[in-house]
Parts: structure tokens; sequence; C-alpha cells
């Protein structure tokens, strides 16, 4: 997510409270469980490479066969492996939908899990599985987990260049990355003003919100969550993002997409309102200032209101302080997803 830079009993005891709010689902219990055995899932480890093995695993108990793609990627001098899982749920159209989510993780020594960044997407992927099984969606459906996102977004790069012969038949890529423990769940379309496709090994940019807007229509049903665009600032227009995450290189090969984000693009962050401050909660501030909707001091805040790449980005923080808001907003993207799925054509 926008790359820059053992359980306790206690956490236990929060966990299983947490079951009030939260739906008793493999997705939820997969978000946990990736976060914790795998807290430091760095792109090109062996922990990410046990992280993936584990996923896999949890897709074979639903009754898929995860599909495994080892590829090696460079970084500086260093030539690492990482690898893609892919389920495909046979739909009643041949055309295809690609929903994805990165699966490693900044390194633990930053004192993230990993959690809402991103085990909470590639959960999320779970959670539609088991829901779908049994069930025929109308698009074929491809559940990817992207490896080694955090490094330069490789995963993703590396499956648009060796799934070109096949792309024709995509008819849009839905994004999860952080989908939860920011203030607001948005939807986004790719930027209006292409991305620098060179890099994502294409020539065709879709900037269509298409995907979006029909997945915002379908979120209006969903009672427990809403839903929004982020309004206009200075870098994007209402609604349009940039290209630091795993739908950039399916907008930059003609594909339409949508991302999944919690977020607040109305806080007045550390480098202005860009997302990058995902929550006005206290916690997460020096101090929060609500009059101006930042921090009551610019030159002596601190913490910005951001948990990605932080240490608030573990299970034990944010189960403790967002428990009913993470809850719902988990069980609310599992839902949108898997109904769209089954009823929804483009």
């Amino acid at each position: 997510m926008r790359s820059l830079q053992p359980l306790t009993i206690g956490l236990l005891f929060s966990l299983t409270s947490l079951n009030v709010y939260a739906q008793k689902n493999v997705g939820w219990e997969a978000m946990v469980d990736l976060a914790s055995q795998f807290s430091n899932r760095v792109g090109g480890t062996e922990e990410e490479a046990k992280a993936a093995k584990w996923l896999v695993e949890q897709y074979q108990q639903l009754g898929y066969q995860a599909q495994v793609d080892e590829f090696q990627f460079q970084l500086g001098e260093k030539t690492l492996t990482t690898r893609n899982l892919e389920v495909e749920i046979k739909g009643k159209s041949e055309d295809v939908l690609i929903i994805g989510a990165h699966y490693d993780s900044v390194p633990s020594r930053e004192g993230s899990s990993g959690f809402t960044d991103n085990a909470s997407g590639a959960a999320t992927l779970i959670g539609i599985a088991h829901n779908l099984v049994g069930k025929t969606p109308h698009y074929t459906i491809r559940l990817v987990s992207f490896g080694a996102e955090e490094m330069g977004l490789h995963g993703s790069i590396h499956y648009v260049s060796a799934k070109q012969a096949s792309l024709g038949k995509v008819v849009g890529m839905i994004n999860l990355d952080t989908v939860i423990g920011g203030d607001n769940l948005y939807i986004h379309s790719a930027h209006t003003v292409p991305y620098a496709c060179d890099r994502y090994n294409g020539s065709e940019f879709n900037s269509s919100k298409s995907l979006r807007d029909t997945l915002l229509v379908d979120a209006a049903n969903i009672k427990t969550i809403q839903y929004d665009l982020h309004p206009k600032t200075a870098d994007y227009p209402e609604g349009e993002t940039g290209e630091w995450s795993d739908h950039a290189p399916f907008a930059c090969n003609g594909i339409p997409t949508a991302y999944i984000e919690a977020t607040n693009f109305t806080l007045y962050g550390k480098d202005g309102y860009d997302g990058y401050s995902q929550t006005a909660e206290a916690k997460f501030w020096t101090c929060y200032d609500k009059a101006t909707l930042g921090a009551c001091d610019r030159n002596e805040e601190k913490k910005w209101g951001q948990i990605w790449h932080t240490p608030y980005d573990s299970h034990a923080q944010m189960v403790g302080d967002l428990k009913e808001k993470i809850a719902l907003q988990f069980d609310a993207n599992v839902e949108l997803l898997s109904n769209y799925v089954i009823k929804k054509s483009l």
C-alpha cells in the first residue's frame, strides 16, 4: 500500500469479544492469523513464502485449488523470489472479473504486522471465496493474491505481463488494499491523468469510472456502513486515485479498475489532504485539532493519524480500540463483493 518507505491471552480475549460485532467467518479468522503468524512477510523473504503456502492451504480447505506462479524480481542488485496465487471460479460467462489484493507486508521492524495493510485485503478474498462455494457467479472470477507489492508492485506487474494473452477477456479489476481501519470506506477509480505506464508494461491507459460507479450503486444496499467517493483535493479529482497500488498495472493495460480503501481524505495530514492520515481517532495523533481536522501543532506532531507502516498496524492495536468499526468494515466488504459478483453485470 502506497509504498514509500504468539497471540497473547489478553489479545485472545479481545478477539473473542469481537465476535459480538464480526461474523464468525473464515475471512476474519484468516486476517487475524495471517497478520499474527506471518508478521514479517516482506516480499522475497522466506516468511512471505510461508504466508503464501498458508494462504493456499486456506483455499484448499474451502475446496479450491490455488494456482501458484513463482517468479523472480530485482531489488537493486538482488534477485528475489516471490509468488502470485490465483483461484478461478467459473462463471456463467467466460469474461473475467479480477479481484486482487497483495499479501506481503512492510518489515516488522517498523512495528507493523500488516493487519490492515494488507492482511485485510488478502483475507477479504478468502471471505468471498467462502461465500461463493457452490454458487455460480455471472462472470468468471479470479481471486488473485499478489506478492511483493510493497517492494514496487512486482506481483501485479508480473501478473499482467504473464497473462497478456488472456487480458482481452478481463472486464474489470477490483483492488483491495487496506480495506479496514481508516475513518471512511472509499471506492476509487484510476486517475484521469494517465499513470507512468511504461513501468507497468502497458500502453493503453483506462480511467473508466464504470466499475467504480456500479460498485457504489450496490454499496448503497449495505446497511451497516457507508461507501463514498473521496472529496476533491489539490492532487486528485473526486473519487480518483494514484498509482501506488496493484490496480495501476491493470489500468495501464486497458482494464477498468475500482479500488476499495479505508482512509480519510478530509484530514489535513503531514503532506496535505492526500489520504495518508487515515483516522481522526485521538490515539493516532500527538494532538488532534477537531477545528482544523489536523494537528494541534504541525511542528510538534509525530503521528499524523497514520496506521499503515507504523506500529499501529497490528491486530493488537486495531482490535483494542477500533474493534466495532473494523469488524463492520470487514464484513461489509465481503458482503458487498460477494453479492456483486453473483448478481451484477458490468
